[in-house]
This record gives C-alpha cells, sequence and structure tokens, in this order.
C-alpha cells in the first residue's frame, strides 16, 4: 500500500467513528489492522497519524452543527474511498470493510450515522449488498443470532446441523462455537469464535471480539480440540451432495524393481475427491516410483490400489478415463498452436461431439487457463519459445483438465518455473480439486504458498520408504518433536506466518558430526528409523479405509479406431507442414541426392572422335545407380521414421490413460511415412532417370524403390518404439545399413562369401533377409528385360541361352565324367572318383528326364559302380548324343527365328538407324555383363555330386521359389511369376511382418530380455 493510501485509511477510521465514543478498543482494531499491513515501526507512524486526526476532529468547535458536520464526513468518506479505491485489491477493501465494522462496534451498538458511513465505503467500493450484509451480520452478531445462510459455517459439538443453508461440521471436543464465513466474490475466509476456550490459529491465540482471516493451510487448534484444517473449511463449502464421489485406498502397497530391489515399502492410506495431495521426498526416494504405481503404470509387487472399490491394476477398463497424468516433460506437439495442441486432444477424447463445440469447450479451458490470447500462437520447443514456461506448463495439465478426469497425478508441475508462475499453476491444480477432483502432485521445494495449499501430504525417504501421511503444516511440528526441537510446536513463522518446507529435509537429513566439528556423510536417523516412527505414529492412526462401491462416471467418449486414425493424420500431417525445416530437408534430400548421384555417373566418351555425345548403352556406371538408388531410398526411409514414435513417447505415456487404439496411432505413422516416401522417391526416380536417359522406366522403378523406403521406414519405426534415445537410434542407422550393402549382391557376390553360408543354386540366406538384394535384383532384371528393346529379343535370347549352355558345357562336363569314369573304372585307387562320377551322371540325367521326358534312356539305376558295364557306358553315350543333337535342332531353330527378327527390324536403312537407335537408348552393356555374370570365368562348377550353372543367370528359370541372383523369374505354387513382381511382394511381406513387429513390441521386448539376461549374469 502507497504512503497516500494509508493516510486516506487513517483519516476514513477517524470520520467513522463519533468522537465521543472513541475507545481503546477502536485504536486496537486500527492497530490490528495496520499490523496485517505493515512493520512495527510504520505501524506506531501510522497510530500516531489517526490520533491526530482523532484529535483535530474533538477540537471543532462545539457550536458547530452537526448535521453540517455528518454531512461534511460524508463527503469526506466519499472523496477517500474513490481516491483508494482503484488502488486497493478487493481483498483489501473487504479487510478494510470487515475492520471497519469491528471499529464501529466496539461498544457494541454502531450510530446510524457510523452505518452510513460504512454502507457509503461499501459501495464505493463495489462490494454486493449481499455480501456487506454478510458482514455487518458476522461482526454484530452474537452466539444466539445465528446467520442461516450457504455462505456460513458453523463449528460446534452438535452432531446434527440446526439451520438448513448454512454449513456444518461436528467437532466433538469444542467449547462454543467457530463461525466461518465464506466472501464469495474474492473467495476469502473470516472466523469468529463464541465460547470460554483457548484456541490458537496458526499458533496465535484467537482474539474473541475480533473477526480473523482464514489464509492458507490455517490450522485452529488447542490442547483438547482436533485440528480444523483449512482444507476441511473449504471443504464443508464446495461440498456438494450431488456431485460423484471418489475414494482412492491404496491398502499394503508394496513394490519390487526387476533386479529385485525394493522400489516402495509397505504402504496403506485413503483419499477422497475434493483434496490435493503433494507427495515430496529426497532424490532417489521413489516419487516417481509412487506416482506410476498409483496411476496404474506400475504393477504393485503385493497390495492393492482402488477407486471406488474397483482395482486400478486387475479391472482398468472399468475405469477408462478416470485417471489423468500430466508429466514433468514437456507433452505438447511443439508445430502445433496452443489452440489446436488441445483442440485435436479433445477430439481423441469426445466422440459425441461435433467440431463446433469440441472449438467452443476448448476456448472455454482456454478462458479459465489464461491461455486465450495466447491461442494462435505456435507452441515451439522450450528452447525456442513462443509461450512462456508457465504457459506451456498451464497448457501441459489443460490437456487433461479439458475431460475432467476424476483424478488426476501431475509429476513436477512447478519445476523450472518462477514463483509466480508455480503459484499460478498450484492455484489452477487447487482449483480442481475445489470442484471436486482428487489431485496428486509430486513437488520439491514449494514455497510456503504452495506448501500451504495441499490438503494432504505424503513424505519418502530414500529408498522407497513412506515417513509421513498428513497434514502439510503438521509435518514441520512432527518431525521437530521426534528430534526434540526446542520451538516443536511452531508450524510457521510467528511474524509471517510462513513454513519452511526445507526445515522438514533438513531434520529428516541431519548429519552427523565428528569431533572435529565436520560434517560427515553419516545420516543421524536412517530410513529406516523414520519409516518405523511412521509405522507406530501415523499408520496405525490412519489405517481406517472407506469404502464406496458406486463406480465412476465417465464423463468422455472414445472415437471408433477409424476415427481416432483421421484425427492422428489430422494432427501428424499440421505438424510436419509447420515445421519449414522438416519439409525442406525430408521434400529436398531426395531429389538432391538424385541430381547429385545422376550427374556424378553419367558417363560418356569424351573422346574428339565421339561425335554423339552421351550414350545409355554405353554409360558403365548404370548398375553403380540402380544399387545406390536403392540404398538411397534405404537410408532416406529409414532417416524419415526413425525419430516417429520416439518423438511422441512422453504423449503416447499420456494418452495411455484415455485408452486409445494403438493400431490407429501406429497406422497413422505408416501411413504418412509411406506418403512421404512415395514423394521421395518420385522425385528421385524423375530426375535421376531423366539425367541417365533411363526411358519408360520410372514407374516401374517408381515402385521399387517405394516399396523399398517402405521398407525401410517400417524399419525406422520398428527402432524408433524399442529404443529411448535418438542418438541410440541414429547410432544403430549404419549399423542397419551396411548389411544391406554388403549383402545385396552387388559389392560382394553371394557366391564369394565365405562356403559356409555359400548356396551355389541359390542367394544364401542372409542375402534373401535382405530387401536390397530384392530390390537391386527387380530393377537390374527388369531394366535389361523388360525394355522396349530387349524385349523383343528376350525369349528367343533365353532359348538359345539355355540351350548353348547344355550343348556346350553341360553336355561336355558329362562326357568328360562319362569317359573318364569308362576309362579308370578298372582302377580301385579311384574307386571314390569312379562313384562320384556316376552319382553326378546319375543326378543329372534324373533331371534332365524331368524336364524332357521325351528322350529316354532306360539305364539310370544301372548307374553304379556296382551295375555299371560297357553296355550301360555305350548307352550312355548314346543318351548323351542324342540330347546334343536335339539341342542343336533347337538351336538352330532359336536361332532361326533371332536372325529373321533381326532382319524384320533392320530391312532398310531407316528401319536399320532406327533399330541401332533403340539399342542404344534402352539397353546398357555394363547392366548386360552384371546380369549375365560375364566376368565369371566359371560358367559350371561342381558341388556335392551336382553340375550349376554360373552362366547367364538371367535367362535361368530356377526350380523353386529360392533361386539364383539374377533369375528371371520365380516360381510360387508351381507357377512361375516375373522376378520383377515377386521381389516386390517378397519386400512387402517382410514389410508386414515388421508391421506386426511393430505392434506387439517384439523388438522391445526382446532389448528389455537381453537386459534382464545381463543383470543376471551379473549377480
Amino acid at each position: 500500500m502507497s504512503e497516500r493510501i494509508l493516510k486516506a485509511l487513517m483519516q476514513l477510521f477517524s470520520i467513522v467513528s463519533e468522537a465521543n465514543e472513541i475507545s481503546d478498543n477502536s485504536r486496537t482494531i486500527v492497530e490490528s489492522f495496520l499490523k496485517q499491513q505493515l512493520n512495527q515501526q510504520l505501524v506506531d507512524e501510522y497510530l500516531k497519524l489517526y490520533d491526530e486526526f482523532i484529535e483535530a476532529k474533538n477540537q471543532k468547535s462545539d457550536s458547530e452543527k452537526k448535521r453540517k458536520r455528518t454531512s461534511v464526513n460524508s463527503v469526506k468518506v466519499l472523496l477517500i474511498c474513490t481516491q483508494i479505491n482503484e488502488e486497493l485489491a478487493q481483498k483489501q477493501k473487504i479487510i478494510v470493510l470487515i475492520r471497519l465494522l469491528e471499529f464501529i462496534y466496539a461498544n457494541k451498538e454502531a450510530s446510524e450515522q457510523e452505518l452510513e458511513f460504512v454502507n457509503t465505503v461499501s459501495e464505493t467500493f463495489n462490494i454486493p449488498k449481499e455480501e456487506f450484509d454478510l458482514c455487518l451480520a458476522f461482526v454484530h452478531n452474537t452466539i444466539d443470532a445465528k446467520i442461516d445462510s450457504p455462505s456460513v459455517l458453523i463449528i460446534n459439538n452438535t452432531k446434527e446441523n440446526e439451520l438448513k443453508q448454512s454449513r456444518h461440521i461436528y467437532s466433538e471436543s469444542i467449547l462454543g462455537e467457530l463461525r466461518v464465513i465464506k466472501i464469495e466474490t474474492v473467495n476469502m475466509f473470516f472466523v469468529r469464535y463464541f465460547g470460554n476456550s483457548e484456541l490458537y490459529l496458526n499458533g496465535i491465540l484467537i482474539n474473541k471480539s475480533r473477526s480473523h482471516i482464514l489464509n492458507q493451510g490455517s490450522s485452529i487448534r488447542s490442547s483438547r480440540v482436533q485440528p480444523i484444517y483449512y482444507s476441511d473449511i473449504i471443504s464443508a463449502f464446495f461440498k456438494d451432495d450431488n456431485a460423484e464421489k471418489i475414494v482412492f485406498n491404496v491398502e499394503n502397497l508394496t513394490y519390487k524393481f526387476k533386479g529385485g530391489n525394493m522400489g516402495m515399502h509397505h504402504f496403506s492410506f485413503s483419499e477422497e475427491s475434493g483434496r490435493m495431495v503433494g507427495i515430496m521426498g529426497a532424490s532417489g526416494a521413489g516419487k516417481s516410483t509412487l506416482l506410476n504405481l498409483l496411476n496404474g503404470t506400475y504393477m504393485p509387487t503385493t497390495g492393492q490400489i482402488t477407486i471406488n472399490g474397483i482395482d486400478i491394476h486387475r479391472e482398468p477398463e472399468k475405469i477408462e478415463g478416470v485417471i489423468g497424468y500430466v508429466s514433468q516433460d514437456d507433452l505438447l506437439i511443439e508445430e502445433l498452436t496452443v489452440f489446436q495442441n488441445l483442440f485435436y486432444n479433445a477430439k481423441l477424447c469426445f466422440d459425441n461431439l461435433n467440431d463446433e463445440q469440441i472449438s467452443k469447450r476448448v476456448l472455454d479451458v482456454l478462458i479459465s487457463i489464461g491461455l486465450d490470447q495466447a491461442k494462435d500462437l505456435k507452441v515451439g520447443s522450450p528452447l525456442e519459445k513462443t509461450i512462456s514456461g508457465g504457459q506451456r506448463k498451464r497448457l501441459n495439465i489443460a490437456l487433461e483438465l479439458i475431460r475432467e478426469p476424476a483424478v488426476l497425478f501431475v509429476d513436477e508441475p512447478t519445476s523450472g518455473l518462477s514463483s509466480r508462475d508455480s503459484e499460478n499453476i498450484m492455484d489452477l491444480l487447487k482449483e480442481l480439486a475445489l470442484k471436486g477432483k482428487l489431485v496428486f502432485v509430486v513437488i520439491h521445494q514449494p514455497s510456503s504458498e504452495i506448501f500451504k495449499m495441499f490438503d494432504n501430504l505424503l513424505i519418502l525417504d530414500t529408498g522407497g520408504y513412506p515417513i509421513y501421511n498428513g497434514n502439510p503444516v503438521d509435518a514441520v511440528v512432527y518431525f521437530k518433536e521426534l528430534v526434540h526441537h526446542v520451538n516443536s510446536s511452531e508450524s510457521e513463522c510467528i511474524t509471517c506466518g510462513n513454513v519452511n518446507s526445507e526445515q522438514i529435509f533438513n531434520i529428516i537429513e541431519s548429519r552427523v558430526v565428528d569431533e572435529y566439528g565436520n560434517t560427515t556423510t553419516n545420516r543421524k536417523i536412517l530410513p529406516t528409523e523414520w519409516y518405523k516412527f511412521y509405522l507406530e505414529k501415523i499408520e496405525k492412526a490412519t489405517s481406517t479405509f472407506k469404502r464406496l462401491t458406486e463406480k465412476p462416471n465417465i464423463t468422455f467418449s472414445i472415437p471408433n479406431k477409424f476415427k481416432q486414425f483421421k484425427v492422428f493424420i489430422v494432427r501428424d500431417v499440421l505438424s510436419k507442414l509447420t515445421n519449414k525445416q522438416y519439409l525442406l530437408i525430408n521434400f529436398l534430400e531426395a531429389p538432391i541426392l538424385a541430381f547429385i548421384l545422376a550427374y556424378l555417373v553419367r558417363y560418356y566418351n569424351s573422346d574428339v572422335n565421339n561425335e554423339l555425345g552421351y550414350i545409355f548403352r554405353e554409360n558403365e556406371n548404370v548398375p553403380a545407380y540402380i544399387f545406390m538408388a536403392v540404398i538411397v531410398a534405404l537410408f532416406v526411409g529409414l532417416t524419415v521414421s526413425a525419430e516417429e514414435i520416439i518423438r511422441d513417447q512422453k504423449i503416447r505415456k499420456r494418452e495411455k490413460f484415455l485408452n486409445l487404439s494403438k493400431g490407429s496411432y501406429l497406422f497413422s505413422k505408416i501411413s504418412i511415412m509411406f506418403i512421404i516416401s512415395a514423394i521421395q522417391t518420385m522425385s528421385f526416380v524423375l530426375i535421376g532417370n531423366t539425367i541417365l536417359g533411363i526411358d519408360g522406366m520410372n514407374i516401374t522403378y517408381w515402385l521399387v524403390l517405394f516399396t523399398t523406403s517402405c521398407f525401410a521406414n517400417m524399419m525406422g519405426l520398428n527402432i524408433s518404439a524399442s529404443f529411448n534415445s535418438a542418438v541410440t537410434i541414429y547410432i544403430l542407422i549404419p549399423f542397419l545399413v551396411i548389411p544391406q550393402l554388403l549383402l545385396s549382391g552387388v559389392i560382394v557376390k553371394f557366391n564369394k562369401l565365405n562356403p559356409t553360408i555359400t548356396l551355389q543354386d541359390k542367394v544364401p540366406f542372409v542375402g534373401e533377409v535382405m530387401a536390397s538384394r530384392w530390390a537391386y535384383e527387380a530393377l537390374a532384371v527388369h531394366q535389361f528385360r523388360d525394355n522396349k528393346f530387349e524385349k523383343q529379343f528376350y525369349k528367343l535370347d533365353k532359348e538359345l541361352k539355355v540351350v548353348e549352355f547344355k550343348k556346350n558345357f553341360w553336355l561336355a562336363k558329362l562326357r568328360e565324367k562319362l569317359s573318364t569314369t569308362q576309362n579308370n573304372i578298372s582302377d580301385n585307387s579311384k574307386k571314390e572318383e569312379i562313384t562320384n562320377n556316376l552319382k553326378l551322371l546319375q543326378n543329372e540325367i534324373t533331371k534332365e528326364l524331368e524336364r524332357n521326358p521325351k528322350i529316354n534312356f532306360a539305364d539310370l539305376d544301372n548307374l553304379t559302380p556296382e551295375k555299371v558295364n560297357a553296355t550301360v557306358f555305350n548307352n550312355t553315350k548314346n543318351y548323351l548324343q542324342e540330347l546334343n543333337n536335339y539341342y542343336l535342332k533347337k538351336y538352330k531353330k532359336a536361332n532361326s527365328k533371332r536372325d529373321k527378327l533381326a532382319s524384320e527390324l533392320n530391312k532398310d536403312t531407316e528401319a536399320k538407324e532406327l533399330f541401332i537407335k533403340m539399342k542404344d537408348r534402352y539397353t546398357n552393356d555394363a547392366l548386360s555383363d552384371f546380369v549375365k555374370d560375364k566376368n565369371e570365368m566359371n560358367k559350371i562348377i561342381e558341388l556335392d555330386n551336382q553340375l550349376y550353372q554360373k552362366a547367364d543367370p538371367v535367362y535361368l528359370s530356377p526350380d523353386g521359389f529360392r533361386a539364383h541372383f539374377y533369375a528371371p523369374e520365380k516360381k510360387v505354387f508351381g507357377t512361375y511369376i516375373d522376378t520383377y513382381w515377386v521381389n516386390i511382394a517378397v519386400i512387402w511381406f517382410m514389410s508386414i511382418i515388421l508391421a506386426f513387429t511393430l505392434y506387439f513390441d517384439v523388438l522391445k521386448n526382446f532389448i528389455l530380455g537381453i537386459e534382464k539376461l545381463i543383470e543376471k549374469i551379473k549377480k
């Protein structure tokens, strides 16, 4: 208060009182008022000023007419009130009014003039008439004159409430009556005592002739009266008999960590709706553990936690939406506005409301928390702030506040905030409790004001030991008494009324002092000792539980899975669209890489004699481009999705309490990733293929690269959901990409891998699980076989190459084996070689008979060391010769067809030029060499008594689904299907498997299992 205001108030006090009725009691009231505002020195100074005003008033001429004096005084009162009206808060105006009323009733009765003056003050202060009348009756009435009003609370030893409207609290041992009024407009409480006992308000004796302000955390007590707490009083005022009742019981709770250490020792307590409960403790005391047990995240080792008799761990479906959780972490979507954050959260809670109704509800909540002016501001990150820390906290709370859960858990709501913001946040939570919610708050180092807000306090000590459960202010006295402090009965500062919560922890964690006066690391009282005190003094006294079986009302309606999916999609897309950096990186990355890659590998002969310039057919880097395109698709797909789920991890933890569909959330993520990948791969293909001159293949390239990128998306989402650090995820990406490089079949041929894992006729298993192998093979084979030029010749070329291999390599090898065997048949030293040769002949002829049954061979069973003879050798030679003739004939026929087709395409000069242009435009010699494996010296190899073709793999059809690299087709359920489509299907199948592992957290559970195993081994 300013000096001018105080002077005006002293003048006001002097005017209001009649000169001849000034008493010592009146002066005491003024002094009491001043002591609430000022220190003793200033109190004396302004009392002196008051005395001067009174003296000046008494010196007025007796002949002065009373009527005139009254008129002048009325004008003065009005003038003074008008002057101070704008500078006094409404609460201060109420206090002035109460003190003025006490002032005029200091001698039991007030004159009409005094009442008129006070009424003028009330009207000028804009105090409602009803509240003025209430204050007047409260100050003036005696114990016999009752006030029957909802704004009045009677505390006495009568069990039944004698009044219809007034509130009532029964206190068995109280003598007389405590009367409390509530000033609704400013939410202030005043108390008066009518009786002969000595009652203490916050340790100060209650003056029976005066009204006392009931501040937050106040308590009324005496040696014989059970304490009456501020929370009891406000609960009586806010009690609504029709409101939903919640009883939260914790019975015999214990919790052990996975390693076997105790996280929470035996703990029992009971709470009910309309209360705010604080949870305090040092670091490592188990505050977060207790919070996670209470909100249902952790399953207790023993005991149960119930809400209205429903076990929250065993019957969670019955209390869906009853529990809310506000994490210590920021749970906002940084790219969205304040309004959007709350709006899309509300859409996931209220299926029964349309967008207009939800918008109205959101605006109402924003107004109630003071964020309506900031509704269109982007939230931003904690480092790049758009809204303040206090506003962020309020918005985090609003995410839960909008659906009004019956039980709300809040973890460290004031951390990192200014004292003003902290008090605003706690006021918001207290308001929730007053509306009938049960609020649990984990808090660290609260101010006195915040500390007093709690209705109950739970204190934990290191190691998960509960050591206190009771009124916050009483906690100071409790611990002081246990350590025998001299002033143990003092819970707060007598002068300022502040409670120092740190004093509690100073006592709990006080250290032993050695003989040199130095503080040691040893505690005077161990956690186990505090816990023992708790069991003896507190738990026994609070072991009774209230029982309520009424099922809690669920006020929100979860939308169906498809609607949830739509909300998740819209919310995520909006957040990405507002993140310009995200858009630039993700949508420019692929085209820039395509340009760099294609530009660098666009090779052509720079000789001066080259008049044609770039020719696609002669570009030796096309296979490298195809391979790198696959790797880019994998890499881009991985990086775009690697942070998607871990970024939402904290938000998902909160939304877990809404029981939303995990499938809808994951499917929304997958859909968005696939759309982004579709755009990225299309931009890559359009730019890369255009620069390199790959014509007519854009869609086919895009489909393979898109499929590959989608597979990478699924890998990225899996690791994003399984690890708890973005750094770990990005460290892991090379471990996922490098095997795709190495085992793609390009950098290292599959038949050049370690022989223990290599298969000669098939891609080894390590290659089969690599998406890069399927993608590269699909593109390479399709580019070679299905381009506009090769498509005309492929079938004929395939027939020629098959016949050519049979005639030139396969039959030659069989003849060689037959001749060697016949020459050495009598040599016993070569018996093993003979046996192997005959087995090889038998195996190969068996396969040939299956493929070509027209040419019969009757001596197949005689190709054994025991049965073979000259006749069998002769018949085998004849069979091989017959096969040779058959394949020679087939070769000539196919060659003739090919020559004929080539002649038609080169029938004249114009056609010949077109033929050459098409060949240059659509075929590529380097790729042709790759898929035909031209560099392979061994065209045929022998292994395990069988022959394997190594020449021209792109023309060789496999016998089954698993095939060699560059196979033109795969056999699926007895039918040959093009490699392109089979490989795409395989990659999608792998993506579907990853979708299942993502949904069921297979990788996450596997990692947790490994961690458990390591812990067991360490022990």
